[in-house]
């Protein structure tokens, strides 16, 4: 099998999903523990400790910024307060990215005000966000949710589906592709080799296919070694997230060491 030409890095939410606010770590001390499991990894920050806690204040993402200047690469992903439709939230996390050197912005398609089959998406000023974005350089990227293959294809069909041009790829997550039943019964591979040609960036984590669990890679029930050559074969050569939960007696830290370790043995 051919090398892998990705980048890897890993989230800060492992930091402060499942924990008590009291255990949270400020988000530049999270990101300095990210690197000390490996200095060459990348980072995925959000502008908040958790999925629906309030933002921090300037003088931590201040110091985020400093902080983050030490990571091979910076992706941001937009939390959970912004997951409705709202264009001025949107260009508040396309400013916060570019403050922090951020190159990527993953959404889910519900920022984009995309839920049912009836939604209509406003695609002139979605064209308008994603032009904020590259000015600042910032690209979007739309991460598949369960069962999403009618999202993904409907954002490709109207706003477009050249990143280059459009300045907005997908994002593929892994554990949310083994989840769901839209994609057949190889439904990670059918996912990356279905948006290889939008691919920017990859999520990973495991799960047993039923909840959303965050997993270390090979603690649940993907096909990792499968996954994994399909992201070489499509010629992936973007950046990768490890998005890994700690279970219980295991440290964000230890369980982002454990996920690299599985990575890498099987390259």
């Amino acid at each position: 099998m051919m090398e892998p030409t990705y980048r890897l890095g890993a989230s800060i939410w492992g930091f402060y999903g499942r924990r008590r606010p009291e255990e949270w770590p400020t988000l530049p001390d999270a990101v300095c523990a990210v690197l000390g499991v490996d200095s060459s990894l990348g980072v995925e920050v959000w502008a908040s400790k958790a999925l629906d806690a309030p933002p921090v204040a300037d003088r931590e993402i201040d110091e985020l910024v400093g902080a983050c200047e030490d990571a091979a690469f910076v992706s941001v992903h937009t939390r959970g307060a912004y997951w409705s439709w709202n264009p001025t939230a949107f260009r508040d996390e396309i400013d916060f990215a570019e403050r922090v050197g951020a190159r990527l912005l993953v959404l889910h398609p519900i920022t984009l005000g995309l839920v049912d089959s009836s939604d209509r998406i406003d695609v002139p000023e979605i064209l308008r966000i994603a032009e904020y974005g590259g000015v600042r350089g910032v690209r979007l990227a739309v991460e598949n949710v369960r069962d999403s293959v009618w999202m993904l294809d409907r954002v490709l069909e109207e706003v477009g589906d050249d990143p280059e041009s459009t300045n907005l790829g997908i994002c593929v997550d892994v554990g949310h592709a083994h989840m769901s039943r839209d994609a057949g019964r190889d439904p990670v591979s059918n996912y990356l080799e279905r948006y290889a040609g939008q691919l920017v960036h990859l999520h990973l984590h495991d799960n047993h296919g039923q909840s959303d669990e965050h997993l270390v890679p090979g603690e649940g029930t993907i096909d990792w070694p499968r996954a994994l050559r399909t992201v070489v074969e499509i010629g992936f050569s973007g950046t990768v997230v490890l998005e890994v939960h700690p279970t219980l007696g295991n440290s964000a830290s230890e369980a982002i060491e454990q996920g690299l370790r599985r990575l890498r043995s099987e390259r």
